[in-house]
């Protein structure tokens, strides 16, 4: 696993329990008594021997905030992985895989203790400090424990994954066009636009309404509507980015009837989402045969994406009918996703499937630089011209014509 600043922020959202603990101070090691550096060596095997699906985090340095993004505070002494490597395994029955990093996050250090899944159980050949030999330590939720009878039974020698039987799945933002994986951290920017009031925008066309005859018998009607249609459409085009995800199954069994819930806190109602259908078409200028426009909505797509507001927080649900083994689904309806502030957000994702025992869970990262612009009439104008130059349609017409 890539151990880099771009995880180091998705986990400061998390929340401690059997895969991640944050630590304010740095732990005693050098120069320290048995019992100060024995706290290490509890916190890495009750990590190595608990109940998880994913691998384990000690963050150093870290103030722990509930409810929200945990605070960097920073450390002054940094420890040599090597040390701390040959301390630990030296004490255990077998060696323990892990690893310790120095890194600097937003401009201060930050120790990483990284605990992959693996064969268990782990305990001390002897005592030390006031840690007891042959006492199976483990993480329990956020507090440490002593492992009962029945649960050392079930450990054996093995590591504790994700039977053979059940698919492995994972959420990824996406690229659609080209079909590619994107980084768990995702940046967008997001216009606040300021329009005129629906009145004060005139008519398409002309200030006075005419009759269709003129044109032909309704065949190319003018839509008097256009610029103020424009201008609600390019509200919510500045303000919303579209966002695509993408499910992979790293397993060797099918995953069938798979169902994607996503979870945004939002209690000063600044996030603002929409799924696909609820963001308008692009307006026409003009009307089709007997003034109807001809705009399909929805047209391609397979799978439905739907965004609910529910108290304080957004809740976004789509899926999958099937994810073959070692193979990606596509999600081809795409959530459109603002701020009215700037703010960085913390997304937590959950997969379902037939055959998964349990939900999976992961958490994504978005961050959003809000501004606000004013925008008459001749600005909105010039967004949509902007945003036509760069559309997939004016590249068909280029292709067309040249």
């Amino acid at each position: 696993m890539i151990i880099n600043n771009e995880l180091i922020g998705i986990l400061l959202y998390g929340e401690e329990g059997v895969d991640l603990d944050f630590k304010r101070d740095q732990y005693r090691f050098s120069q320290a008594s048995d019992e100060d550096k024995g706290e290490l060596l509890k916190d890495i095997i009750a990590f190595a021997n608990a109940w998880r699906r994913t691998d384990a985090f000690i963050l150093i340095g870290v103030k722990e905030v509930k409810g929200g993004k945990s605070e960097v505070v920073g450390i002054v002494e940094k420890l040599d992985d090597a040390q701390i490597q040959q301390f630990v395994n030296s004490k255990t029955r077998k060696p323990i895989t892990f690893s310790y990093r120095n890194l600097n996050f937003e401009n201060k250090d930050i120790g990483v203790i990284h605990i992959p899944i693996q064969s268990r159980p782990f305990y001390l050949n002897k005592d030390y400090g006031k840690l007891k030999k042959e006492t199976i330590y483990i993480k329990r939720g956020s507090s440490t424990d002593i492992a009962k009878l029945d649960e050392i039974s079930k450990m054996g020698d093995t590591a504790f994954v994700a039977e053979d039987s059940h698919p492995v799945l994972e959420l990824f933002f996406a690229d659609k066009k080209n079909r590619s994986i994107l980084p768990d951290t995702l940046s967008a920017l997001s216009l606040v636009l300021t329009t005129p009031n629906k009145k004060d925008i005139p008519d398409y066309g002309g200030s006075q309404r005419q009759g269709t005859l003129p044109y032909g018998l309704g065949l190319d009607r003018p839509n008097y509507d256009y610029y103020r249609k424009l201008t609600e459409f390019m509200k919510l085009n500045q303000l919303h980015k579209p966002i695509y995800f993408a499910i992979k199954n790293t397993g060797s069994k099918v995953a069938n009837d798979v169902r994607v819930e996503i979870k945004i806190e939002d209690p000063k109602n600044i996030i603002k989402a929409l799924g696909e259908y609820d963001m308008p078409n692009v307006p026409q200028s003009s009307h089709g045969f007997l003034g109807i426009n001809y705009q399909l909505k929805g047209v391609g797509i397979t799978h439905d994406l739907t965004v609910k507001r529910i108290s304080n927080y957004w809740l976004i649900e789509t899926g999958v009918e099937k994810v073959q083994p070692q193979n990606t689904a596509w999600i081809d309806s795409c959530l459109f996703i603002g701020a009215i502030e700037s703010v960085e957000f913390c997304i937590e994702t959950s997969i379902y499937s037939d055959n998964l025992p349990e939900p999976t869970a992961k958490k994504l990262l978005i961050e959003i630089d809000s501004k606000n612009k004013n925008a008459p009439l001749d600005v909105i104008k010039e967004l949509e011209r902007e945003r036509y130059r760069n559309s997939e349609e004016y590249k068909k017409f280029l292709e067309m014509h040249l």
